[in-house]
């Protein structure tokens, strides 16, 4: 029980920075609508979590809840340094290009 407690900590955790970046390269993109691209995205979101939750179930009944849990920490391990190199790099990536 304790490894998923964790790994669910874990997806919560990095899934912020995540959301951070997003939405101020999001308002960056189009400065004088952000409003409506912060609801835009907000919507988005929203219906791919829904969706996400419809998968979810099906992925808890077949492999069951551990598994699962470590399946979802796996992706976002696997993402998370992209994050980080984008952050990192990003700035001189653009200066580039």
């Amino acid at each position: 029980m304790a490894v998923p407690l964790v790994l669910q900590f874990l997806i919560g955790f990095t899934n912020q920075p995540l959301y951070n970046s997003l939405n101020t390269l999001l308002v960056d993109y189009h400065p004088g609508r952000s409003a409506s691209v912060q609801a835009a995205n907000n919507l988005v979101r929203c219906e791919l979590a829904a969706a996400g939750l419809a998968v979810l179930d099906v992925m808890i009944r077949k492999m069951g809840p551990g598994w699962c849990f470590v399946v979802f920490a796996a992706l976002h391990g696997v993402t998370l340094p992209v994050l980080f190199l984008l952050e990192r790099k990003g700035m001189s990536w653009r200066q580039e290009a």
